[in-house]
């Protein structure tokens, strides 16, 4: 596994976390500033594992379908830094 791939499985394995989180957040109704917290330490996680990624020869499973509950707008803002992550990652990949 190159980089990149490492890379997608991360964001392949934060974005099933969060919609868990997601899930929990929006069913317990947790205050807004909580939410934001744990946005921005998932984010900082990423950031961490990421650039300590190692190869691997596992190869990820195709994402999860969209769940029906409309997640915080933290949570919302997160995924969507990650599909944009994913798609940088991926016209890197074609270029290659």
């Amino acid at each position: 596994m190159n980089k990149c791939q490492n890379t997608t499985l991360l964001l392949d394995m934060l974005r099933e976390q969060l919609y868990c989180i997601g899930r929990i957040v929006a069913r317990h109704q947790v205050p807004d500033d909580v939410v934001w917290e744990i946005a921005k330490g998932f984010n900082v996680i990423f950031q961490r594992v990421r650039r300590q990624a190692e190869d691997t020869t596992w190869e990820p499973d195709p994402p999860s379908p969209a769940y029906r509950m409309v997640p915080h707008p933290a949570i919302t803002y997160f995924l969507e830094r990650l599909d944009r992550e994913a798609d940088t990652s991926a016209s890197e990949v074609r270029k290659e």
